[in-house]
């Protein structure tokens, strides 16, 4: 059982499954190839994108600063993230993590028959804060940085506008999102984020950071969401902030939050912070 899957998405294009739980996206340009996110660390990712790939050089961005997208950093001599993500960018996981990362993540791998190889997570050498309007020219392929404040505050989407490819991180699943954390916006601020995107003009894809065959009721193809996600979370945002629509409860780490779920996905929230 592997701990690790490649999903050929189009041409020049692929996602890295790792343990089922969170995904990678290898983008090759004629020139450079970007690989968005590290995840938990486990995959050899120079070795993979080179096969993928070739010798061309590696570009490595996060979109946003969780141990889940951006623990195999230390495989790489420099990084860009968020710029608000940037300031945690730098720390080593703590036992706390690791065990958390294992009991939440791992555990469910392991018990299918899995084994997870030697892991050793850890920050690049060098994290450079990304802003709004930063570009990277692949050769053929310009990937442009949208910052989108919501799951944390220094989420960032990337927008290829010739093919239409947008790559939103966790700001939108097949499940209920995330946007209770301490580290998240206000839920205004966050749909604010999500409308920037659903205006985006010739969207085809939505590349997301996590996939679940399991959790992919309408049956999309692995790894990709219709346009039509983002007007949705837009309007569903909307009515959480104006009251418009019944939330349930959605109890997390021992503190009582609430929920919205949407045809696609839905909206996790901590009530006290609308903005």
């Amino acid at each position: 059982m592997d701990f690790y899957r490649i999903i050929p998405l189009r041409e020049n294009l692929w996602a890295i499954s790792e343990v089922g739980k969170t995904v990678m996206y290898v983008i090759n340009g004629q020139e450079k190839v970007l690989l968005l996110d590290t995840g938990f660390g486990l995959v050899p990712l120079r070795d993979v994108v080179r096969k993928l790939c070739g010798e061309k050089p590696i570009v490595v961005l996060n979109s946003h600063g969780h141990i889940d997208h951006n623990s195999g950093n230390n495989q790489f001599d420099t990084v860009y993230v968020g710029c608000y993500d940037e300031p945690g960018s730098h720390a080593q996981l703590t036992e706390e993590d690791r065990t958390h990362v294992r009991e939440t993540y791992f555990s469910e791998f392991e018990k299918a028959g899995g084994v997870i190889p030697e892991w050793n997570p850890g920050p690049a050498r060098q994290v450079i804060a990304l802003r709004e309007g930063d570009v990277f020219d692949l050769g053929g392929i310009r990937l442009e940085v949208l910052e989108a404040p919501g799951h944390s505050l220094g989420s960032v989407a990337l927008f290829e506008r010739e093919r239409g490819w947008l790559f939103t991180g966790d700001l939108m699943l097949t499940w209920e999102v995330w946007g209770q954390l301490d580290c998240s916006t206000t839920l205004r601020v966050y749909g604010e984020s999500i409308e920037r995107l659903a205006a985006l003009p010739g969207v085809t894809t939505v590349f997301p950071a996590h996939w679940e065959q399991e959790k992919n009721p309408a049956g999309f193809p692995e790894c990709e969401l219709p346009p039509r996600v983002l007007p949705m979370y837009a309007d569903g945002i909307r009515r959480i902030v104006s009251g418009e629509t019944p939330s349930v409860a959605y109890p997390f780490r021992g503190k009582s939050m609430r929920c919205v779920y949407f045809e696609i996905g839905g909206m996790a929230f901590d009530s006290d912070r609308l903005g």
